[in-house]
């Protein structure tokens, strides 16, 4: 909750700096590789609490709704919080490495809690493979699958954003992002286990 709560609070000020002032928020706050350039390393956190619109921050905090809690549970507030956070830095990490390759098509200003959504599904699918979900695909269709499967779905629609960008959700979601998140959240999650795992012997 503390998550959402910050994504909507940070998001009602963007709105209102963007409205109310002439700050530029989306230079200092949103990650790039010019604002990385300059020295705006802030940005690889920032990145995450700012959003395009509402449906983009609804999207995200339902994300978190759902792998959130059980993941908690499971986890911790701390190894939570550590790997959504990380995630993001790692998604974000990424798509600026792949904008350095190709500007055209990777570059540019990139916000949301997306990259560290990935994570948490990564995350919980590790911890849950067999759960049963039901997942709507493209948004529209719902389709019951385990999370496993769920995962993949989710991996092999990321690679194809990535390949064919203008084919899936258009040229301006951060799909690198979202791949970095994935493999931040399967690698974090490891490192929990074999942690849990030394603990207990």
């Amino acid at each position: 909750m503390a998550l959402i709560i910050i994504n909507v609070a940070l998001f009602l000020v963007e709105r209102w700096l963007a409205t109310r002032t002439s700050f530029p928020w989306d230079w200092y706050g949103a990650l790039s590789l010019e604002g990385l350039r300059h020295g705006y390393y802030w940005q690889l956190l920032t990145f995450q609490f700012l959003h395009g619109g509402l449906i983009h921050l609804l999207l995200n905090c339902w994300g978190i709704f759902v792998f959130g809690p059980p993941l908690e549970a499971t986890l911790g507030k701390s190894w939570l919080a550590g790997l959504y956070l990380l995630s993001g830095v790692a998604g974000g990490a990424l798509q600026v490495f792949a904008s350095m390759l190709s500007y055209q098509r990777f570059g540019g200003p990139v916000v949301g809690a997306s990259a560290g959504v990935f994570g948490l599904v990564a995350a919980f699918t590790s911890l849950f493979p067999d759960a049963r979900m039901t997942v709507l695909l493209f948004f529209v269709i719902p389709v019951r699958m385990t999370a496993n499967r769920m995962l993949t779905v989710a991996a092999v629609l990321t690679v194809v954003g990535i390949i064919f960008p203008n084919w899936l959700l258009g040229a301006h979601v951060a799909h690198v992002a979202h791949l970095g998140g994935l493999i931040a959240g399967l690698i974090i999650v490891r490192s929990f286990l074999r942690r849990y795992r030394h603990w207990e012997h």
